[in-house]
């Protein structure tokens, strides 16, 4: 007698077949991403262990492996904090046009992030504190303060507007101390 093909059961064996191997594929990207996400671990701690061991090189490592990932995870949150991550970098060595690229992409990639508020925050610090442009990092506390109104760090930006709009700091001490004598 002879046996009927079972196409319901080949379809069955086949689907199983295809589940099986996307699962052990995303398994194995899943660990490729771990490893690598502990190797940018281990190298950031050797380095935070031990802040003078920052140097051009090992700056230049970490925001490699740091964009490494981010190009291959974009959408993986790890990216997002790596950016920021990257900021950090560019911006304790000074690059004001790499940290500011760092945390507009933040902004623009990464618009309901959890590092977005702070990317706007640190934008108008590094545009004072690195790039030393007072007229643009008022404008960017002010974009931030307009679009965190309650964020504790608010009153911070309030007062570094404040700093940047005063024509002499010293002034203020002056005319308060002349006040007092008349």
């Amino acid at each position: 007698m002879k046996k009927k093909f079972n196409h319901t059961y080949t379809i069955k064996v086949l689907a199983l077949s295809i589940a099986t191997f996307a699962f052990v594929a995303c398994s194995s990207q899943e660990t490729k991403q771990k490893k690598r996400q502990d190797e940018i671990t281990a190298y950031a701690e050797a380095i935070n262990t031990n802040p003078t061991a920052l140097n051009p090189q090992k700056a230049d490592t970490m925001i490699n492996l740091y964009n490494n990932y981010i190009k291959d995870y974009p959408q993986d949150t790890m990216s997002e904090f790596y950016l920021f991550q990257m900021y950090n970098i560019y911006s304790a060595m000074n690059n004001c046009d790499s940290a500011l690229a760092c945390l507009d992409r933040i902004i623009k990639e990464y618009p309901n992030g959890k590092k977005v508020g702070a990317a706007y925050f640190f934008k108008g610090v590094v545009l004072n504190d690195v790039c030393l442009n007072k007229e643009e990092s008022i404008k960017a506390f002010e974009k931030y303060i307009e679009l965190y109104p309650d964020n504790p760090h608010v009153e911070t930006a309030k007062r570094m507007i404040q700093l940047d709009t005063m024509k002499k700091p010293m002034q203020l001490l002056e005319d308060n101390n002349d006040n007092g004598a008349k």
